[in-house]
């Protein structure tokens, strides 16, 4: 189990708005560390009538963990729960209703360990409310950065993370259908990169564009012709390899 919140910690109880993915995450993080709370979710409400107010009652903090368009909305329309320490997770929103502290983690279909759900940084938007007064109990690190970079902040999440995850999973599948490769030969290479970045980031970088390499980065190209992904090597070759790209006739006009 989690860390067990000692005597002299405050014992909060937590309200979790939502039941999506990172919501059954953070509710198996509470159980990790032996921490109160209690679930409501329109879902549920349709089923048993209670209101997001009563089922919340007795909690300190509200988390709406929510999609990001619904957070305001959800805020506005039940004001009783602002009165409690509001907090949203979204790594862009920024909205007066509730505080920002954004869980910097992959939430995927499986729940995680202490040793993972313990180790992940929170990143909290400067404001009136303080990460040590919302989860006096967490071992994590926090950092905080003002609101108006949250924007970049999150812009450069969803590229390191979410982009990464869609270049990989286009490996995964021309290997097991055009290429006829097993997806799993690709997993060492994989978790190379990932040491690599890890261990020296600004050396990770291999391959034709930090070798110069413009024969092979033509031929790329060239093999991509007609796929969408053709762009995407291309704005790669643009944004980490401007000189190369000049020399190929490939900046932009």
């Amino acid at each position: 189990m989690g860390q067990v919140p000692q005597n002299s910690l405050p014992l909060l109880k937590y309200g979790i708005v939502g039941d999506g993915r990172v919501a059954r995450h953070f509710i198996a993080y509470l159980e990790q560390l032996r921490l109160p709370y209690a679930q409501w979710s329109r879902k549920a409400a349709a089923a048993n009538g209670i209101t997001v107010e009563e089922r919340l009652a007795d909690c300190d903090v509200v988390l709406l963990l929510v999609s990001d368009s619904a957070i305001e909305p959800f805020a506005q329309e039940h004001p009783a729960l602002r009165e409690k320490r509001l907090v949203h997770f979204s790594g862009a929103l920024v909205t007066p209703l509730a505080q920002g502290i954004h869980p910097l983690m992959a939430f995927g279909p499986t729940l995680y360990g202490p040793e993972v759900y313990e180790t992940l940084a929170f990143v909290a938007e400067a404001g009136p409310l303080k990460f040590h007064e919302v989860f006096p109990s967490f071992p994590n690190p926090v950092f905080e950065i003002p609101a108006e970079l949250k924007p970049r902040y999150h812009a450069l999440c969803v590229l390191a993370g979410n982009f990464t995850v869609v270049l990989w999973r286009k490996l995964f599948e021309e290997f097991a259908g055009r290429l006829g490769l097993p997806a799993e030969a690709a997993l060492p290479y994989l978790r190379r990169i990932a040491r690599n970045l890890e261990e020296n980031p600004a050396g990770a970088l291999t391959g034709p564009l930090q070798r110069g390499d413009l024969a092979t980065v033509t031929k790329n190209l060239q093999s991509l012709e007609g796929d969408a992904f053709q762009e995407v090597y291309l704005a790669f070759v643009r944004a980490c390899a401007p000189a190369l790209a000049e020399k190929a006739g490939l900046s932009k006009p």
